[in-house]
C-alpha cells in the first residue's frame, strides 16, 4: 500500500487537474500528522474517491459529499440539515420580501455554485439580510424532504446585504447538491427539484423562499 509521499503527490496532481474535487484535505506540503489521513471530496468525485481508496486503503479516511466512502454512510450530523425542517412556515412575502431568480436556476449534479437571486424589499423600512457571504439553501423533493445541500467549508465572516424600502438588489445564494439521502447516492440525481432559500433579517425574522431548480448530468 502506498504511503504519504505518494499521496501528497496525488493531492498535488488533483489540485492541478481537478481542484474542485478537493473540499477538505491535508496540505500536501506538510508532514503527515497521524493516520488515517482525512480527505473530503465533492459529491461528484466518486471516481476519484474509488482510485484513492484502491491505492491507499486504510491510510485514508474518505468522505464524498455527506457520506463516507466506500461505505456510503452518512457522516454529516443531522443538525446540519434537519434545521431546514425547523424553518418557520412563513414565506418571505410575510415580511415584505420578494425573491425571484434572475435566470432559470440550474446546476450540475454533485456540484455547488453561487447564483444570484433578486430580492425586493416591499416594506417601508430598510431590511438587512444577514449571511456568511451568501444565502443558504437546500434542495427538497416534492414532499418537502431535504435531499441535498452544500457540504464543505464555510466562511465565518458576517456579511449583511442592505435593501432599501421598495428597492431590489441581487444577492448570492450558495447552492449545493450533495445528497443527504443515501438511497439517492452521493449526489442528488438530475431532474426537476425545489430549492428552499433561507433569509434571516437583522430584526430576527427567518423566512423561506422556495423556487424551482433543474439539476443536470
Amino acid at each position: 500500500m502506498a504511503g504519504w509521499e505518494s499521496l501528497r503527490a496525488d493531492l498535488r496532481r488533483l489540485l492541478e487537474e481537478s481542484p474542485d474535487a478537493l473540499m477538505v484535505f491535508q496540505d500536501p506540503n506538510s508532514e503527515q500528522c497521524g493516520r488515517p489521513i482525512h480527505i473530503e471530496l465533492a459529491a461528484w468525485a466518486t471516481d476519484i474517491a474509488a482510485g484513492l481508496n484502491a491505492k491507499y486503503g486504510s491510510l485514508v479516511d474518505l468522505r464524498v459529499g455527506a457520506m463516507t466512502f466506500p461505505a456510503g454512510q452518512m457522516w454529516l450530523q443531522k443538525s446540519w440539515y434537519e434545521r431546514w425542517y425547523e424553518l418557520p412556515g412563513a414565506a418571505a412575502e410575510s415580511v415584505g420580501l420578494d425573491v425571484e431568480s434572475l435566470s432559470p436556476l440550474t446546476i450540475r449534479t454533485g456540484r455547488f455554485a453561487y447564483q444570484d437571486v433578486l430580492v425586493t424589499n416591499r416594506a417601508a423600512h430598510e431590511q438587512v439580510l444577514l449571511t456568511d457571504g451568501a444565502l443558504a439553501s437546500a434542495v427538497i423533493d416534492s414532499s418537502g424532504t431535504v435531499v441535498g445541500l452544500y457540504v464543505g467549508p464555510h466562511s465565518l465572516a458576517r456579511v449583511g446585504f442592505a435593501i432599501q424600502p421598495h428597492q431590489s438588489r441581487p444577492v448570492p445564494v450558495l447552492i449545493g447538491t450533495a445528497s443527504v439521502v443515501p438511497d439517492l447516492g452521493y449526489a442528488v440525481p438530475p431532474g426537476q427539484w425545489r430549492l428552499v432559500i433561507a433569509l434571516q433579517t437583522d430584526t430576527g425574522n427567518m423566512v423561506a423562499a422556495p423556487m424551482e431548480i433543474t439539476i443536470t448530468p
